[in-house]
């Protein structure tokens, strides 16, 4: 991995929270997910556990067989509004920042996805600039602080005795 990414990729869903969400809100969070995932039309190391957490919230073959369909042909699943779990549309969409920043970077591909993905949640296109700003500061600052623990790597230890 990437040790740019290296941080960035460790984020992902807590399953305590995952146990709070129906099986509908499950499904779609899936769908949305492998979504982001094919948006630029590769499938980089650092996303593969997001497939892979999206996959592991699905119960039903079919639906697993689709998303997993969906990855090999590179071509976009049928998502239509959350109408489920209403309450953690935010935190989806935040969620799927991540999956936009797995890589480390963002292309044109990967906001409009998630702009559209936004719009079947109800939230305005600026909510999308709202999570991509925030998204592209996270990549910011991860950077900077791989930079500085490259640093910090060649500073002798200095003891101070008392």
């Amino acid at each position: 991995m990437d040790k740019a990414t290296n941080s960035i990729a460790g984020y992902k869903l807590n399953p305590e929270y995952l146990e709070k969400i129906s099986y509908e809100g499950k499904v779609w969070l899936a769908r949305a997910i492998v979504n982001i995932l094919i948006a630029d039309k590769q499938l980089v190391t650092e996303e593969k556990r997001f497939f892979k957490d999206a996959i592991m919230m699905i119960e039903k073959d079919e639906i697993r067989d689709e998303l997993i369909e969906s990855i090999k042909k590179r071509e976009s699943v049928e998502l239509g509004a959350l109408t489920t779990d209403r309450e953690y549309a935010g935190q989806f969409f935040f969620l799927l920042g991540m999956v936009v920043a797995a890589d480390g970077k963002v292309k044109n591909s990967e906001v409009n996805m998630l702009t559209s993905i936004g719009g079947k949640l109800g939230f305005p296109a600026e909510t999308t600039k709202q999570v991509l700003h925030w998204v592209t500061e996270m990549i910011r600052l991860n950077n900077d602080r791989n930079q500085i623990i490259e640093l910090l790597k060649d500073i002798k230890p200095v003891f101070v005795l008392k």
